[in-house]
This record gives structure tokens, sequence and C-alpha cells, in this order.
């Protein structure tokens, strides 16, 4: 588990214990979707009574929802991250730091999950506009032209599909896979 994310028995402040709950709810949303998910695994792992779960958050939905927020912004923070580093093409900077959720494949799960939940019209309505305000940041930042925006979009949902089937494992052991997930494309 991220070491960001404390458990256990110490002394914590609700906020300590909201983010504790976070992440083991990122966890557990990325391994079983939203259906699937149970939140008294999420309260045992966070060391928190069941009941403090809702207390939180209101119900297993809310905390779904609070925890696709999260990995949104953690996404949108990558992009500005990557725009910064790389003011002479902030696409391909966008591009680069977005590979880094490789890494972090919980992450681009809660992601995943998030399309697959999206019957429901509140996670729609979260999902769609989240995803909005990532391209919209994105081609606003770049100012890169639409052919090239869908060059770049396609290769980062490419990114997400390869982080969900765990590409990334093949790589040094398959030669393709170094040249589909490079971030120049």
């Amino acid at each position: 588990m991220d070491a960001r994310y404390k458990t256990g028995a110490e002394r914590k402040s609700a906020e300590e214990r909201r983010e504790a709950v976070l992440g083991v709810a990122m966890a557990e949303f990325a391994a079983r979707g939203l259906h699937g998910a149970s939140t008294e695994r999420v309260a045992r792992r966070a060391g928190i009574a069941h009941s403090y779960v809702f207390k939180l958050f209101g119900t297993k939905r809310d905390l779904f929802l609070a925890v696709t927020e999260m990995v949104y912004e953690r996404i949108l923070e990558l992009l500005q991250a990557g725009v910064r580093e790389h003011p002479e093409d902030p696409i391909w900077g966008m591009g680069n730091s977005f590979r880094d959720l490789l890494e972090r494949r919980e992450e681009l799960l809660v992601v995943i999950h998030g399309f697959a939940a999206s019957g429901d019209p509140e996670i729609e309505r979260v999902v769609r506009d989240r995803y909005v305000e990532l391209y919209r940041y994105a081609s606003d930042a770049s100012n890169a032209d639409p052919e090239r925006m869908r060059i770049f979009w396609a290769h980062g949902m490419m990114l997400v599909v390869a982080a969900a089937i765990n590409l990334p494992s093949l790589e040094g052991k398959e030669e393709w896979v170094h040249g589909l997930l490079d971030a120049r494309g």
C-alpha cells in the first residue's frame, strides 16, 4: 500500500482517516469495480469502523465518486506538470508525464471502472465532466490542432488499456511493447 495512506490504530485526524480510506478504496475499486467492491474490506484495511466509512462518504457510490475525482485530479496534475516541464512542446510533455501513470496501475483501473459504471447517471456525469476537463486542458495548453489532439488522446487511451492488461510488465521482454508505450508515439 502507498505509504501516504496511514492505517492502523494510531490517532489520526478526520482528514488523515479520509485519505487513508480513499487510498484503500482506490485499491478496492481498482480490483473489483463499483459493484464488486466491499466497504467492509475498505473499513477493515483502513483500520476504522465500517459505519465510519459511511459517515465520511455517505454511500459506496459516493466513495467511488470521491476516488474517481481524486484519480482525475491526479491525472490533471500530471498533465500540468508535463506542460511546466516541457513548455517548448507541451503535448509531448503531457504524454511523457501521463506515461508515469503506467506505474500507478490502480489509478488507471479506477478510470476504466468509472467508464464501466457510467450506466449510473451521476457517475456518468462525473466521469464525462472530468474526462472533458482533461481533454480541454490538454487542447488549450498545447494549442494542438484537432488531428494532433486525436492522436495524442488516442495514444493516452491506449496507455490506459495497456496498464489495465499490464503490458508494462512486458517491457524489456518483448521488443514491440516499448514502441507501443513510447510517449513519442
